[in-house]
């Protein structure tokens, strides 16, 4: 007598002898794609208040949700706030999915594979090789625009600066505020810039001021009435 399938969104399993005939639901949960790339803050907005939130290494977080039996967690910085993973993965291995028919896995997140925003790498069992439970989520690397800015009274000021990663630029000049560079720089590029007076030039009242921007918003900023020297750092 044939079986007929009339749950529209469970997804039926056998694996014989290696874990049995396993259910797993594959109607969408979150709404991951257009999260991707977006700081954590846009996507706790979307996604509600995690259920935990930790610190796993100097400078790095991790918030999860959990829905069911599938957990989605992101790594985040804490400077920037910018995510670098996504994680999905069902609770349990007898949810393992052979290789090769892993597509249920990204469902819970409304995940594809081979999205041009993101890769995508599975997540083995730890318990069942060639087994996997859940995928990670790295979003696509960007350039950031960044635009070093100096500005204040009229002084010859001894600037210094640099930039890493592929398009970064480092110097130590003397200039006159008004003063700026401009660089195209990768994910995870840092930024730093120091400026002190060498001569003042003008009678006004002195001031000075440095500012970081990338993506269009002052990241780091530092400012001195007192002539005292001013600095600041970023991290994409």
């Amino acid at each position: 007598m044939p079986f007929h399938l009339r749950a529209p969104f469970v997804y039926l399993l056998c694996i014989g002898t290696l874990g049995g005939c396993a259910s797993r639901s594959t109607q969408p949960i979150w709404n991951l794609p257009p999260l991707i790339g977006q700081p954590i803050d846009v996507a706790q907005k979307s996604l509600g208040a995690p259920q935990s939130q930790s610190q796993s290494a100097p400078g790095i977080m991790q918030s999860v949700w959990t829905r069911g039996d599938v957990t989605l967690s992101a790594t985040w910085k804490s400077g920037n706030r910018r995510v670098t993973q996504w994680n999905l993965v069902s609770r349990g291995d007898d949810n393992a999915l052979r290789d090769g028919e892993t597509a249920p896995l990204l469902r819970p997140a409304q995940l594809k594979e081979n999205d041009p925003n993101y890769s995508t790498e599975w997540i083995e069992s730890s318990t069942k090789p060639l087994f996997y439970k859940g995928v990670k989520i790295v979003p696509a690397p960007k350039n950031h625009p960044v635009t070093l800015r100096v500005s204040g009274s009229t002084a010859m000021l001894g600037v210094a600066y640099q930039m890493s990663g592929a398009g970064g630029k480092s110097d130590d000049i003397m200039t006159i505020p008004p003063w700026e560079i401009a660089a195209n720089l990768p994910d995870d590029a840092t930024i730093s810039v120091s400026a002190h007076i060498y001569k003042v030039l003008g009678r006004e009242a002195f001031q000075m001021k440095i500012e970081i921007i990338a993506d269009g918003k002052v990241v780091a900023s530092d400012s001195a009435s007192n002539g005292r020297p001013v600095s600041c750092r970023a991290e994409l």
